[in-house]
């Protein structure tokens, strides 16, 4: 599933199963989130803007709180997910580069290579997600 939690940044927890598919359906799900904004914004006389943030990898999750439980989701990968979408532009997809390299062979494109500083972690290397050539 998508999870969107109290961080900014998107992650799709895919469990044990193929990483790869669920990579691409969260970047295809990023551009139907980008149609939908320019939809919204053009019925509707607003100007909503969207900035993103994508990284794969491992994490934990869980439900806390006694009186308002809440599902939420911690470590490396939702903070480097996080810092993505905070470093990003509006109206980009930016994603790590190692997820980038992942994607690129089932037809996504991307910008070139840039460097982000990244809080904790120093410069990274990162680019923003174009589109996806129909195979």
């Amino acid at each position: 599933a998508v999870v969107s939690t109290q961080s900014t940044g998107v992650v799709y927890d895919g469990a044990d199963t193929d990483l790869d598919a669920y990579l691409c359906t969260l970047c295809d799900f990023a551009f139907a989130m980008q149609d939908c904004i320019k939809k919204i914004n053009k019925h509707s006389f607003n100007n909503f803007q969207l900035r993103m943030g994508i990284n794969h990898g491992s994490l934990v999750a869980g439900v806390i709180g006694a009186t308002k439980p809440q599902y939420d989701i911690w470590g490396n990968t939702v903070n480097v997910a996080s810092r993505m979408e905070s470093t990003g532009k509006i109206g980009k997809v930016q994603i790590t580069e190692d997820s980038s390299q992942k994607l690129e062979r089932y037809g996504f494109r991307f910008e070139e290579t840039h460097f982000v500083q990244v809080k904790g972690k120093g410069k990274m290397k990162a680019r923003f997600l174009i589109d996806r050539v129909a195979s």
